[in-house]
């Protein structure tokens, strides 16, 4: 298989979205695993959405089973000049059918090593988030430390993990998990 699995697909967020976007992002399993907490304010959030689509260093979808939206998903780039970027997904409806909503990341690894020509992803999780530090190393990220007491949520000091991925990394394995597309379901 090289395409996106028909279930699986991908589009841009649109103002339309920011009551789901910001629903979604207030859930307690999303806002706690978040390094930064919003404000429940629909304003803000569809200001948000704007300033997103415009960036250059920011890409965003919101993840698709089926048709019906249950994640999000964006690639932020970190330092434009070496090629170095971060990835943040969330799925925030899982009352449908989700499993195959973990696929989500090998088109956005495809995207970020190919489409957006990366060199490397570095991704922090704090530490009590075990269920994504095994999806990290399950994709072949690299664990390479531990920052202590590095980030205060509710005024609490949380360690983070950090996680690392060069392309060649992702190119010598992305075989394994058999789909061949960005998020925009370009084969590559």
């Amino acid at each position: 298989m090289n395409a996106i699995p028909a279930a699986l697909s991908f589009r841009q967020p649109v103002q339309d979205d920011a009551v789901m976007l910001l629903a979604w992002r207030r859930l307690p399993e999303v806002t706690s695993n978040s390094f930064t907490d919003i404000d429940d304010d629909l304003d803000k959030q569809r200001a948000w959405i704007e300033r997103c689509n415009a960036r250059n260093d920011y890409h965003h979808r919101i993840i698709q089973v089926d048709g019906v939206d249950v994640g999000y998903t964006s690639i932020t780039i970190t330092q434009p000049l070496w090629g170095v970027g971060s990835i943040g997904t969330y799925m925030g409806d899982r009352r449908g059918r989700t499993g195959i909503g973990a696929l989500n990341f090998a088109p956005v690894l495809n995207h970020c090593f190919y489409t957006l020509g990366l060199r490397k992803l570095v991704n922090q999780i704090f530490a009590d988030n075990e269920r994504v530090h095994k999806g990290q190393t399950l994709l072949g990220y690299r664990h390479v430390g531990v920052l202590r007491a590095h980030a205060v949520k509710n005024g609490v000091p949380r360690d983070v993990h950090l996680f690392e991925m060069l392309a060649d990394d992702w190119f010598a394995i992305r075989h394994r998990f058999g789909l061949m597309a960005d998020m925009d379901g370009r084969v590559w």
